[in-house]
C-alpha cells in the first residue's frame, strides 16, 4: 500500500432555520455528498424544545469521532491490532456579557480527552499510535493551532462589512 503525503480534504455545511431554535444543516464532503443534521436548543433558551442535539453537542461529538478515526487509521497503517477503542471528551464552555449591550461572548474553558483501547502490542507501539492520532486529528488541530475562520457577510444578497 502506498501512503500519500498530501491529501486535501474539504468539508462543507449549509445551515438554515427550520423554526425557532430548530436548525438543519446539510453537511458532508464533495465525494460523499451531503447529509441532513438537525439541531435544537433545550428549554433553557425560550423556544428551545430539546428535540435534537445542540450544535455544541455535534461539535464535541465530531471532535471525539475525528480522533477515533485517526486511531483507526494509525492502527491499520502500522498493523497494530486494537479492540474496544473509545474516546471520551468533556468540553466546558461559558458565555458572558449582554446581547443588548453588544458585549456577549462565548468561551471554551477546557477540553478533556480520554483515549482508551485494548491491545496485545507493546506499550511503546500504543504510545506512538496515541501520539500520531492526536497529531493527525483535524478537530484537535483546529483548536490547538487556532485556524481563524475567514468570514464574509451578506445582507439581502449584497456584501456587508462587519
Amino acid at each position: 500500500m502506498t501512503e500519500r503525503t498530501y491529501r486535501p480534504i474539504e468539508v462543507f455545511a449549509t445551515a438554515t432555520t427550520i423554526k425557532g431554535w430548530r436548525k438543519e444543516a446539510i453537511a458532508g464532503q464533495p465525494e460523499t455528498g451531503g447529509f441532513a443534521i438537525i439541531s435544537d436548543e433545550g428549554d433553557y433558551l425560550p423556544g428551545g424544545e430539546g428535540t435534537a442535539p445542540t450544535p455544541l453537542t455535534y461539535f464535541v461529538a465530531g471532535a471525539a469521532l475525528c480522533l477515533l478515526s485517526q486511531v483507526s487509521q494509525v492502527s491499520k497503517m502500522k498493523k497494530i491490532a486494537i479492540r474496544n477503542e473509545q474516546v471520551k471528551t468533556l468540553v466546558r464552555f461559558h458565555e458572558e456579557g449582554s446581547v443588548l449591550a453588544g458585549s456577549k461572548q462565548g468561551f471554551c474553558d477546557s477540553w478533556e480527552i480520554e483515549l482508551s483501547l485494548e491491545s496485545d502490542h507493546p506499550a511503546d507501539d500504543i504510545r506512538e499510535l496515541f501520539r500520531l492520532a492526536h497529531r493527525m486529528c483535524f478537530a484537535e488541530a483546529a483548536l490547538r493551532d487556532t485556524a481563524r475562520p475567514a468570514c464574509s457577510h451578506v445582507l439581502n444578497g449584497q456584501p456587508l462589512e462587519v
